[in-house]
């Protein structure tokens, strides 16, 4: 994919080598819903892509806090206490 304006930036410290793969990718458009787009076949196993998740779910935390000057523990708390479906979608 061309690089989107919007895209995130990489961290210049971040550690990828020529063997890191994109596994999935969120966008979101107001009043339009998101797009997730997962490459399933990256992670043969459903499990270490939970973890993932669930790791993503703890640096979205970090991210909040840092941001809006909240405790860490109360944004993942507002995170897993309301985690719900916005949309139902189509596999991609």
């Amino acid at each position: 994919m061309t690089d989107h304006p919007n895209a995130i930036k990489l961290d210049p410290g971040a550690a990828l080598t020529d063997e890191s793969v994109e596994v999935a990718r969120i966008w979101i458009t107001n009043n339009a819903g998101s797009n997730v787009l997962i490459d399933a076949g990256i992670l043969e196993d459903p499990t270490v892509f939970g973890y993932l998740l669930a790791d993503t779910i703890r640096h979205a935390a970090r991210a909040y806090a840092g941001t809006w000057g909240i405790a860490e523990d109360a944004a993942l708390r507002d995170q897993v206490t309301t985690i719900t479906t916005i949309q139902e979608g189509t596999l991609n």
